[in-house]
């Protein structure tokens, strides 16, 4: 066995060279007389298709993101190398450390530093990438959707503001499109468009007042695919919107107020409980028989991202994803009772956050057994990665 996983992690280090080869050469055949924002954009635009192909095939060939940063740091590197110091494969590679997520990025700026080292060159690591300005965020209607924004300068680049459009609805917070705007207005609009026109009425940006949330909501590098299903547009930016994510939780983490610690389950569970009494108790009907069990369940599954902060959101994807996860965990009939209790818990919600009532009318038919079309199909199920509309 030991010899051979040997083989296959061979065979897929020749597959993330030969890919990473590649691109590498047909970057520094392109890129003569471009910006070098330009350069580092067209290497993430063909990173899309890229990481799209390294995961096809059988599971024994697949070529994970963390097989495929290395590859390119060594295939940049050679570049350098056999181009004698070629000003065009630099930028390649500088453009390669600017966009790979640790510990990609220092791989990258070691490499560079051994490199002008050996050539005789002044030894200095490339500027990173830096926010230069305050971050700003804003939350859709029912705050279940997440609109990030930094402005980003590297070295003497014009400054772009980059996007993170951020699902929290599902099993985890979701990066569901991210990308660079000339302006904080672009961005909100096309924020604002992915969305949909109900859900962001209101919508704004504001600076970031609770800094302790954002790790929570921005991406980080796991070192593989680890859901699966991103398109190829969302795989463009999968290793930039990491990185930068990076820089902008360094940037933000000694300003604002620790995030709201929100609800918990145990909280939850008896606040629900209270009020359900309270509503049966009123319309003379009686609670289940096993509330005490029901109740604990029902929030336990409400909240499978463990994001306290956002555990008292409602929407009608969080509805839906939240009688996707019961009819998969629980028997078919315990799910039916705690998904009886889902309009309930929608209007307890509803009550305690001050939702308004159109809004809150909207979760209900998900939790009565209607079909959520934009769940898309995933490759495990519903699509975790579609730019939801509601």
């Amino acid at each position: 066995m030991a010899a051979f996983r040997r083989h296959l992690d061979e065979g897929r280090e020749s597959r993330a060279h030969e890919m990473a080869t590649g691109l590498v050469a047909e970057l520094v055949a392109l890129v003569a007389d471009r910006p070098d924002t330009v350069v580092e954009d067209e290497l993430c635009r063909r990173l899309g298709p890229l990481l799209y192909e390294a995961r096809q095939g059988h599971p024994d060939q697949r070529v994970q993101p963390s097989r495929l940063a290395p590859a390119l740091v060594e295939a940049a590197a050679i570049a350098v190398e056999e181009g004698t110091g070629n000003a065009d494969a630099w930028r390649v590679f500088t453009a390669v450390a600017g966009v790979l997520p640790f510990p990609g990025s220092e791989a990258a700026y070691d490499a560079m530093t051994q490199l002008r080292a050996a050539m005789g060159k002044p030894v200095s690591q490339p500027a990173d990438p830096e926010v230069v300005g305050e971050v700003l965020w804003t939350r859709d209607a029912y705050g279940g959707r997440f609109g990030v924004a930094a402005p980003i300068a590297a070295a003497d680049l014009p400054v772009r503001w980059y996007l993170w459009d951020i699902d929290v609805c599902g099993l985890q917070a979701f990066t569901v499109y991210s990308g660079f705007y000339a302006t904080p207005e672009a961005a909100l609009a096309a924020w604002q468009d992915g969305i949909g026109e109900i859900a962001a009425e209101g919508t704004e940006f504001a600076p970031v007042d609770a800094p302790s949330l954002l790790p929570e909501l921005l991406p980080v590098e796991m070192g593989i695919l680890y859901v699966g299903g991103e398109s190829t547009e969302q795989l463009a930016e999968y290793y930039r919107g990491k990185r930068l994510a990076e820089i902008v939780k360094m940037a933000v983490r000694q300003r604002g107020t620790l995030a709201s610690p929100g609800l918990d389950v145990a909280t939850a569970t008896t606040e629900f409980t209270a009020w359900l009494s309270a509503r049966r108790n009123t319309a003379g009907q009686e609670l289940p028989a096993d509330v005490a069990e029901l109740v604990p369940e029902l929030a336990d599954s409400w909240c499978i991202n463990n994001i306290q902060a956002v555990f008292a959101v409602c929407s009608p994807h969080r509805v839906a994803w939240c009688v996707q996860h019961i009819r998969n965990y629980y028997e078919d009939e315990f799910a039916e009772r705690l998904i009886a209790l889902l309009p309930e818990w929608i209007r307890w919600l509803a009550a305690r956050n001050e939702t308004p009532p159109e809004l809150a009318d909207r979760c209900l038919p998900y939790a009565q057994g209607a079909a959520y079309e934009q769940f898309g199909d995933g490759p495990n199920g519903p699509d975790c990665f579609a730019r939801v509309i509601e």
